[in-house]
């Protein structure tokens, strides 16, 4: 049996861990044990990490082949599929989901920081620039023209905004989405999973945090959400592109559209057009040639016979090439006003300004950063002369433990504050089950 793989990766989980305990002993010193506190029980975590990792680097063998074929045996567990839960408890938590919503919108809009030298007041004082200088229409006149010159506010949400660019109408706003997002959300999980899980989503929605935080605020997040969802519902219904059936292009062009709308409300939406052509480009991968011989996996039972031993382990290269194509051409569609200005400003079509924060040690005003800097190749460059690698390094792992931390701490509910990490932390073995059942 072949080793190797799951040997290197222990190895790197037990670096990476390991800087990441170097990296909060740094910051925080003998505090850690003088003073516990939530960093306390991170760095336990993270030497127990390291320690796991290192004790898979130099398990024996025979410890690993029973390791994989217990693993084997979970998974094929996992990804069995399962009947749809209907149950009068479903509908109950799909109709109450929209009553709690409701009820902590009212309770946590007045309770929002005022619009004061943050991302509210940016995208204000844009949609009021918009507004004075003739509305969205002539939003989409200066984009093509090249006369818009924002590059950190995306144009949808500021064009939306601008019609009524006031702080209590724009949060009023930011609530409506929030709530077709949650819709969306829960009436699409009911619908592919049953009611029961759709009404439990919703219920963990409505009292989450951060969801609710941030639709009820003036940013961009609580429209980008109703595309994600959207997006989601779409990616569902496409079929298996390896099965000799038509091609979903309706379902293509739908999916390239919702990206161009997400991208035109937040730059960071361009993520999720890069995982969605990675997740096509995986269906031209042959995976069935190289993950059984890593995993030794057992031949397949009798069940494995008839249509699944028959059926393609690749995509034809045509087909994707044309899914590809139906998706970039009509987020371009969509996109065009934003692409050609970018263009025609700053000599690149997907450019942002917090682009230039890859290249700052601190967080600094990305306007300021581009007269400062230039071009974002000469940032880069900059950023390469002045730093070492282990410099750059340690800023990859302390941004990997941040981004750790509030992805953890975003699970959990109101009204806590950094003890949702906690619930973060009950919440992350749940989640990892569900994406290895649904993969």
């Amino acid at each position: 049996m072949n080793t190797v793989v799951p040997r290197l990766i222990s190895g790197v989980f037990a670096g990476i861990t390991g800087l990441a305990v170097l990296e909060m002993l740094r910051l925080k010193g003998a505090t850690l044990v003088q003073q516990p506190s939530l960093a306390t029980i991170l760095a336990a975590c993270g030497v127990m990490g390291t320690l796991v990792g290192i004790v898979g680097c130099l398990m024996p063998r025979r410890y690993w082949k029973i390791l994989l074929s217990n693993g084997q045996q979970f998974y094929s567990a996992l990804a069995l599929p399962r009947p749809m839960v209907n149950h009068w408890a479903g509908s109950l938590l799909l109709s109450g989901s929209l009553v709690v919503y409701f009820i902590v919108l009212m309770n946590i809009l007045p309770q929002q920081p005022p619009p004061d030298n943050n991302d509210q007041a940016s995208f204000l004082m844009q949609a009021k620039a918009v507004q004075e200088a003739g509305g969205p229409v002539t939003l989409a006149q200066q984009l093509m023209a090249g006369e818009y010159s924002e590059a950190n506010q995306h144009p949808l949400y500021v064009a939306l905004l601008s019609y009524f660019p006031n702080y209590e109408t724009g949060k009023r706003l930011s609530a409506m989405c929030g709530l077709c997002a949650l819709l969306i959300f829960t009436m699409g999980i009911a619908r592919y999973y049953g009611n029961l899980v759709g009404g439990l989503t919703g219920i963990l929605l409505s009292i989450n945090a951060a969801y609710c935080q941030l639709t009820a605020r003036v940013v961009c997040e609580g429209l980008l959400l109703i595309f994600v969802a959207a997006l989601w519902l779409m990616v569902l219904r496409i079929p298996d592109f390896r099965k000799p059936s038509r091609l979903p292009s309706l379902l293509l062009i739908g999916i390239g559209l919702t990206l161009g709308l997400a991208w035109m409300t937040k730059g960071t939406a361009l993520l999720l057009m890069l995982g969605l052509i990675l997740w096509l480009c995986s269906y031209t991968v042959n995976w069935n040639r190289w993950i059984p011989a890593m995993l030794q996996q057992r031949p397949t039972d009798d069940s494995m016979t008839g249509e699944n031993q028959t059926k393609q382990t690749t995509v034809p290269l045509k087909r994707f090439v044309i899914s590809v194509a139906l998706v970039i051409g009509s987020f371009t569609v969509i996109a065009a006003p934003l692409l050609i200005r970018n263009v025609r400003v700053y000599g690149s079509p997907t450019f942002n300004a917090n682009s230039y924060l890859l290249f700052e040690d601190e967080f600094s005003e990305p306007h300021a950063l581009i007269k400062e800097r230039g071009s974002l190749r000469n940032a880069a460059q900059n950023y390469w002369q002045s730093h070492t690698i282990s410099e750059m390094i340690k800023r990859e792992v302390k941004g990997l433990l941040w981004q750790t931390f509030i992805f953890l701490r975003s699970l959990g509910p109101l009204p806590f504050g950094e003890g949702r990490l906690f619930f973060g932390l009950l919440a992350l073995p749940f989640l990892i089950v569900g994406l290895m059942s649904e993969s």
